[in-house]
């Protein structure tokens, strides 16, 4: 699940998803819709493509969910 931060701006997270690694961006509020891959040595590339990563959550309170799982679109 989370890898850690892109290396060019700390304040986005690295997500792995099926064995590749993404940089979660451009939240709107329901999903992160301009996600690229991260490539390379320590995945300090993007990719061109641009991908829309959806969160999937799972309750574990009243009213307290988490992120369990990432859908990527």
């Amino acid at each position: 699940m989370y890898v850690g931060k892109w290396w060019n701006d700390k304040s986005i997270d690295l997500v792995e998803i099926n064995g590749r690694v993404y940089a979660l961006y451009g939240w709107n509020g329901e999903e992160w819709a301009q996600c690229w891959e991260c490539l390379g040595d320590d995945y300090m590339e993007a990719s061109e493509e641009r991908y829309t990563i959806r969160p999937i959550y799972e309750e574990v309170d009243e009213d307290e969910w988490e992120i369990v799982a990432y859908q990527v679109i």
